[in-house]
């Protein structure tokens, strides 16, 4: 009876060590894609004219490349954000299924790991026009990609989206820009104009510029929910927890006031050079706009003017988590993404 106790104690033992073996080789397989790849694409010249030495765009990689190289999607970084937070587990599954695409996850110029104030010298203003054209470098002439089959993009990503449209009309089949915008509001100004002064305002000390980008992210932060959320999603007596717990999250100073003065200027008819009436002269892609309704940080009202203009398929979120919409009705956007990209 020992004997056989034994047996199967040796053959479970057995079974779970070549359980874990595959495990690590998926995880480790999971790992090596999702590796962060930095691509010099060298000098860089801005629309201002400005230069970019050594200019570094970091990007990485989900899902497999078909034969054929037509299941592409090109997905900008967030604002505030990087491509390692867009491919965590608890991120990018939620939006879009990576078993049936490749995944090119790019960071944006000034996010921390692309050529940014942080670890750029004479860093130079950008726009949002720059961070599509680094990235349109990035894919022609480093990876040897001439079309892709979409973009995708939420918040300053969709606003990159947007840019991408009319920046590079041939170059994809469908874009989704999702709770970004083709032109800011008055309202979007004046919330990063109010981030963009404080921080300017706080001078050189660097602890005033701590205390400077913790009020630029409580304006933020103010403005990413809606009111009727925070009353019934945190107690009054929890408040300052929560807003000491975003604090631990805080980037570079400098990074941050580079994009948030890149999103001020975005807007795609003067970058294009072209009207709200003549728009669809240019955009060739087909398009699924989705957008918040209560958002608060990106004004949705520009995307459904745009998408009445063209015609084009538009998803309203109607929810009360305004601009983080894009994590509450989640299933709703993965539902209409999926059925888009079919």
């Amino acid at each position: 009876m020992q004997l056989l106790i034994n047996k199967r104690i040796d053959m479970k033992t057995l079974v779970n060590y070549f359980l874990f073996i595959l495990i690590l080789i998926s995880s480790n397989h999971t790992l090596a894609q999702h590796k962060l790849q930095l691509v010099n694409i060298g000098d860089f010249k801005t629309n201002n004219g400005n230069i970019i030495k050594n200019c570094n765009i970091g990007y990485r990689t989900v899902g497999k490349l078909n034969s054929d190289s037509s299941n592409i999607i090109l997905w900008p970084t967030w604002f505030d954000g990087t491509s390692e937070n867009i491919v965590k587990p608890y991120n990018l599954p939620k939006w879009i299924d990576s078993t049936e695409f490749y995944i090119i996850v790019v960071d944006a110029l000034a996010d921390g790991i692309s050529s940014s104030p942080s670890n750029t010298a004479d860093f130079p203003e950008v726009t949002i026009r720059d961070m599509v054209n680094s990235q349109h470098e990035l894919l022609v002439n480093h990876l040897n990609i001439d079309h892709i089959y979409a973009a995708f993009g939420i918040s300053m990503g969709g606003m990159q989206v947007f840019e991408w449209m009319v920046a590079y009309p041939d170059f994809m089949d469908k874009v989704i820009p999702i709770i970004g915008t083709p032109k800011q509001s008055s309202f979007d100004i004046f919330v990063w104009q109010t981030q963009a002064d404080i921080i300017n305002e706080a001078g050189t000390d660097e602890e005033d510029i701590n205390m400077a980008l913790r009020r630029a992210y409580d304006v933020c932060n103010m403005n990413c929910y809606t009111p009727s959320n925070y009353v019934r999603t945190v107690e009054p007596e929890e408040m300052n927890n929560w807003r000491n717990k975003s604090y631990t999250k805080m980037r570079n100073s400098k990074d941050y006031l580079a994009q948030v003065n890149a999103m001020i200027t975005h807007d795609i008819y003067k970058s294009a050079s072209v009207s709200l009436d003549d728009i669809t002269n240019i955009v060739k892609a087909n398009i699924l706009i989705i957008v918040s309704i209560q958002d608060h940080l990106v004004n949705p009202e520009s995307s459904i003017t745009l998408s009445k203009q063209l015609n084009c398929k538009l998803l309203e979120l109607t929810g009360d988590c305004g601009h983080i919409a894009v994590w509450c009705e989640a299933n709703k956007i993965k539902d209409a993404v999926s059925l888009f990209l079919k």
